[in-house]
């Protein structure tokens, strides 16, 4: 929860953002999950500790040397990918599987990397893989907002003012739907209940 307690004060610091949940209690105390967001923003890592589970990040190890969002990644144990690297994929399902069978949820973000624009990226399977092996549900996560908190531009720091912050809890997607899709199918029901629920947030 350390991690947790540092996005908070990060977000607390930057008092015109403002950032809204729902369906928190969707996503268990105890027991772990997957949980899958889209990506558009390097402040989804701070934003999405709003909703104040126990887990652990799968980020890219780039972010890990970043200020203030690295922090938190390296304060929750996260873990690091290293995209260009076939064995630390390989190694990510590795300790992704060992987070998960000591009880500890683990949240990916499916698109691999940022999103350019609103509609997300195709997929990668890692997460989907890990579901069908671990036996665990999915749960996914949207938001919007997060791109308008810096200036265009994947490597701009500067701040744009005024952000609205909207992130919303999906169902789970229960293991027998799991076990009864290929990762393909698995990945495009998914990313069809994301697409929706997406568009739900937009036209509140």
């Amino acid at each position: 929860m350390m991690g947790t307690f540092w996005a908070w004060h990060y977000q607390s610091l930057i008092p015109f953002w403002k950032l809204s949940l729902t369906g928190r209690k969707k996503i268990p105390w105890s027991k772990p999950v997957i949980i899958v967001a889209n990506h558009r923003s390097l402040v989804d890592i701070l934003a999405l500790y709003k909703i104040r589970r126990p887990f652990k990040w799968v980020s890219k190890r780039e972010n890990f040397r970043l200020p203030f969002v690295g922090w938190v990644l390296a304060l929750s144990k996260s873990i690091p990918i290293d995209r260009q690297n076939m064995r630390s994929g390989m190694q990510f399902i590795a300790k992704a599987q060992q987070s998960i069978k000591e009880g500890s949820s683990v949240i990916i973000f499916p698109e691999g990397t940022r999103s350019k624009s609103s509609a997300m990226k195709k997929f990668r399977e890692g997460a989907f893989l890990l579901a069908k092996r671990m036996k665990v549900p999915i749960i996914p996560v949207v938001h919007i907002g997060t791109e308008k908190t810096f200036q265009s531009g994947k490597k701009s720091w500067i701040l744009k003012g005024k952000a609205t912050i909207k992130i919303k809890v999906l169902d789970k997607i229960p293991l027998d739907i799991i076990d009864a899709l290929s990762i393909d199918e698995l990945s495009d029901y998914i990313r069809k209940k994301m697409e929706e629920g997406l568009q739900e947030l937009e036209n509140k």
